[in-house]
C-alpha cells in the first residue's frame, strides 16, 4: 500500500512540472538521418549547428540579443538604423582553423536514387474529396507548428507503393511531377487517428524506399526598420553598372512572396511571375518579394542602384497567408525551384528559411548541379538551429552584415555559413508603390546573387567553382580564419561582368 501511494506521489510530482516530462515523442523516420549536419546549436553546449563546413571556434557567438524566433518568421531584430549598434559585440571571432568547406561535395549524386520510379504514371491513392473541416484545417490552421496539419508528403512513391498507401487511408491531395528537377512529389493527407508523425512512419513502412517529410512551412527573413539612410554595394566592391550590364544570358530566379510588378521602383524589368500559393489559400502580401526583386533588378534611384541590371527575373510567388502569418511549405519550395531550374536559371535565391526537409534537401541536390543556390542564413539569434535549406551544403549561406560591418544581432549562428553581406538597414521597394529600409538576412541574399553572377562570368559558369571563387575573395572578419557567424567573412564580389 506505502509503495503505490508513492508512486501515485511520484507520478503527481512529474506532471505537475512542466509537460515535456509527462509526454512521448516520436522522431518521424524522415529526420533519424543526419549525417554531418551536426548540432542543432540548442543545446548549450557550444555546437552552433549546420553541416561540418567549418568549425565555429567554439569562442563568443556574436554577442547580442538572441531574440527572434528559430528562423522562421521576422527576424526579431528590427528597428535598427544600419548604422547603430546592430552586431551586439563580439564579431564572431574565435579560432576556427577547421574546414574551409570548399569541397562543394563531387559526389552529390551519391545520395540521388536511381530507382525513385520518376516516371510512374497516374496515382493509385483516391484523390481527397472536397476540403472539410478537418481538411480545411490543414491548410489555414497550422496554428503554432512548422508544418501543415494533417498531411505529409512523399518522394520517390511508385505505383506499388500509392497502391498500398491508399489501402492504408492515405488520401491524394497532390501529385505533381516536378520534370526540371527530375523528381515527382505526393502530399499526401493522413489516415484519421493518426498524428503527422505517425503518418510519416507508417508511410515508411509501407514504401522503404521512399522519402517521407513533414510539409515544413518556411518564413521570410525580414523586418522593415526606421533608417534614414541607404548604403550597401560598395561595401562588396559592387561599382554601379550600365542599365542593362546582366541583360544577356540565362535569368535569375527569386523564391518568395509574389512582386509589385507594377511599382515605379519595377518599371521596365523583366519580370516572370508564377504562383505556387496552395488552392484555397490566399497568398500572402507582395512587400518581401517586391523588395528583393527591387534590389536585384529595380530601376535606379538616388542612393540605390540594381545589384544586377538588366537581368530577366524569375519570380516565384510562394507564400500564402493564414492565421495572420505568411510562410510557403516545402511543396511550393519545390515546385517553384523546379520552374526555376526549367527556366535554366543562373541562380536561385531563397530569402526564407525553416526546418530540415528530407524532400526539399532532394530537391536542393538534383538543381544544384545545374545552378548556384543562395539562402539566408536565418534570423533564429545567437542560439537559434540551424535555418534551411541555407545549411544543406550544395546552398551558399549569407549572413548578414550592417554598415559597421557587424553581424545582425537576431542572425543565425552556425557551421554552415559561407559569407556575410549587407543586410541590415538596407533600402529598397515594398508594396504600394512605397519604399523603406529592411533588415534581416533575407536581404543580404540579393548581394550574393549579384557576387555569384560576375563569379559564375569568370568560372564559366560552373556552380562549384563560382561558389569556390567567392569564399576565395572573402574579407576575413573578427579572428582569423572561418566562424559561425560571417563564415569566412565580408563577400567581395569578383571584378568584370554579370553574365
Amino acid at each position: 500500500m506505502g509503495s503505490r501511494v508513492w508512486a501515485i506521489g511520484l507520478m503527481w510530482l512529474l506532471c505537475a512540472l512542466p509537460p515535456v516530462l509527462c509526454m512521448t515523442v516520436s522522431a518521424p523516420a524522415s529526420a533519424q538521418d543526419r549525417d554531418d549536419r551536426g548540432d542543432d546549436g540548442n543545446d548549450g553546449d557550444g555546437d552552433d549547428g549546420g553541416d561540418d563546413r567549418g568549425d565555429d571556434g567554439g569562442g563568443d557567438d556574436g554577442g547580442g540579443d538572441d531574440g527572434g524566433d528559430d528562423g522562421g518568421g521576422d527576424d526579431g531584430g528590427g528597428g535598427d538604423d544600419g548604422g547603430g549598434d546592430d552586431g551586439g559585440g563580439d564579431d564572431g571571432g574565435g579560432d576556427d582553423g577547421g574546414d574551409e568547406g570548399n569541397d562543394r561535395d563531387d559526389d552529390r549524386d551519391d545520395d540521388r536514387d536511381d530507382d525513385r520510379d520518376d516516371a510512374d504514371r497516374g496515382p493509385d491513392i483516391p484523390r481527397a474529396p472536397a476540403p472539410t473541416p478537418r481538411n480545411q484545417a490543414a491548410s489555414a490552421g497550422d496554428r503554432g507548428r512548422d508544418y501543415r496539419a494533417f498531411e505529409i508528403v512523399g518522394l520517390g512513391v511508385g505505383s506499388a507503393g500509392r497502391a498500398a498507401l491508399s489501402a492504408a487511408g492515405f488520401q491524394l491531395i497532390e501529385d505533381r511531377p516536378l520534370e526540371g528537377l527530375g523528381l515527382r512529389v505526393l502530399r499526401l493527407g493522413v489516415p484519421a487517428g493518426l498524428s503527422e508523425a505517425a503518418g510519416i512512419a507508417e508511410a515508411q513502412s509501407l514504401v522503404p524506399g521512399a522519402d517521407f517529410d513533414f510539409n515544413h512551412l518556411y518564413a521570410s527573413n525580414a523586418e522593415p526598420c526606421t533608417a534614414k539612410s541607404c548604403w550597401a554595394a560598395q561595401l562588396i566592391s559592387l561599382p554601379a553598372r550600365a542599365a542593362n550590364a546582366c541583360a544577356a544570358g540565362a535569368p535569375v530566379a527569386i523564391i518568395d512572396t509574389g512582386v509589385e510588378t507594377g511599382h515605379p521602383a519595377l518599371a521596365g524589368a523583366r519580370i516572370e511571375t508564377r504562383s505556387f500559393v496552395p488552392d484555397g489559400l490566399a497568398p500572402a502580401p507582395a512587400d518581401h518579394g517586391t523588395a528583393i526583386a527591387a534590389l536585384l533588378v529595380g530601376r535606379p534611384e538616388p542612393g540605390v542602384a540594381p545589384l544586377a541590371p538588366g537581368a530577366r527575373l524569375l519570380a516565384a510567388a510562394a507564400f500564402s497567408r493564414s492565421d495572420g502569418r505568411d510562410n510557403a511549405d516545402a511543396v511550393a519550395l519545390l515546385r517553384a525551384m523546379d520552374w526555376a531550374v526549367a527556366g535554366r536559371a543562373r541562380v536561385i535565391a531563397f530569402a526564407l528559411a525553416g526546418p530540415h526537409n528530407a524532400l526539399l534537401e532532394a530537391g536542393i541536390r538534383a538543381a544544384a548541379w545545374r545552378t548556384n543556390l543562395v539562402a539566408a542564413a536565418g534570423n533564429g539569434g545567437p542560439r537559434g538551429p540551424a535555418a534551411y535549406p541555407a545549411a544543406y551544403r550544395e546552398v551558399f549561406a549569407v549572413a548578414a552584415l550592417d554598415a559597421r560591418r557587424r553581424p545582425y544581432r537576431s542572425g543565425t549562428r552556425g557551421k554552415y555559413i559561407d559569407a556575410a553581406a549587407p543586410g541590415v538597414g538596407v533600402m529598397s521597394a515594398m508594396s504600394g508603390g512605397r519604399t523603406r529600409v529592411w533588415s534581416g538576412s533575407s536581404f543580404a541574399v540579393p548581394y550574393a546573387v549579384a557576387a555569384l553572377l560576375r563569379a559564375r562570368a569568370a568560372t564559366d559558369g560552373d556552380p562549384g567553382r563560382a561558389a569556390d571563387l567567392l569564399l576565395s575573395l572573402a574579407e576575413d572578419l573578427g579572428a582569423p580564419g572561418r566562424d559561425a557567424v560571417t563564415g569566412v567573412g565580408l563577400l567581395v564580389s569578383p571584378e568584370g561582368a554579370c553574365q
